[in-house]
């Protein structure tokens, strides 16, 4: 089995010259999701060799330091000619959320986004592994782990 946890942005809720805000890539047997989607990402992902090839985002609460580059991957893989649905998931809000960002940057989107809002305990499988988020206190705001 590979797996590959890339630590994409580490800082707090703003970036410094080293590192970049929130955002984590999983790559298991070639099939990569975010875990939050921190300003900046894309460039990260450049930076590390993280494909744009992937089809989940994971959002672990909607601080704006963990979803604000959420608007310009969505735009950079509509530009790319991107046809394949991107799933989005994370704690409640986040379909809210979701319906704000893709009324952003005026064009429609070239694909669908399919978003989940998730409680602790749910599991998103996949082929061999699942994600099971689990509650986590983050300053009053709902948020998962």
């Amino acid at each position: 089995m590979s797996l590959t946890v890339r630590f994409l942005g580490t800082s707090a809720s703003r970036p410094t010259v080293e590192r970049n805000v929130a955002s984590i890539a999983i790559v298991r047997e070639g099939d990569t999701v975010l875990v939050d989607c921190g300003e900046g990402t894309q460039r990260q992902m450049m930076r590390y060799g993280i494909s744009f090839a992937l089809a989940d985002v994971f959002f672990t609460h909607l601080h704006a330091d963990h979803v604000l580059g959420i608007i310009g991957l969505l735009r950079t893989l509509s530009l790319q000619g991107r046809t394949d649905p991107m799933r989005i998931w994370g704690p409640a809000g986040t379909q809210r959320l979701m319906k704000r960002t893709e009324a952003l940057g005026g064009e429609r989107l070239s694909f669908a986004v399919e978003v989940t809002e998730c409680a602790p305990g749910d599991s998103v499988a996949r082929a061999g592994w699942a994600m099971i988020p689990f509650a986590v206190d983050h300053r009053g705001s709902p948020s998962l782990g």
